[in-house]
């Protein structure tokens, strides 16, 4: 039996950017950044970057980093770039570098 159609589909994204939900969850956790607001942040310091990044939770990422969130992202054919973030700060500085990579 042939099986001649497959489950690849065409798509517009350039990327995706994973934002850890269980960090907040944990006690050594974030204790300033909630990823709902992260996702938030990224979305709009991502704006510009060309392509289409969709900016996601997840669930662990396995970096579980003390007192910080974890971020991975994945996107113009790049190797992983990851991010270990505890205030806004570092989120926009994480964005900043992900359009620096993928221009």
């Amino acid at each position: 039996m042939s099986h001649s159609s497959h489950p690849l589909v065409e798509t517009k994204l350039s990327g995706v950017v994973l934002v850890c939900g269980d960090c907040e969850e944990r006690s050594d956790g974030p204790t300033k950044l909630k990823a709902k607001q992260v996702r938030k942040e990224l979305r709009r310091d991502l704006v510009h970057v060309p392509g289409r990044l969709r900016v996601v939770q997840s669930t662990c990422l396995g970096l579980c980093p003390k007192k910080a969130m974890a971020l991975v992202a994945v996107a113009g054919g790049h190797a992983p770039i990851a991010a270990e973030v505890c205030r806004d700060d570092d989120v926009a500085d994480f964005a900043k570098a992900l359009s620096r990579s993928i221009r």
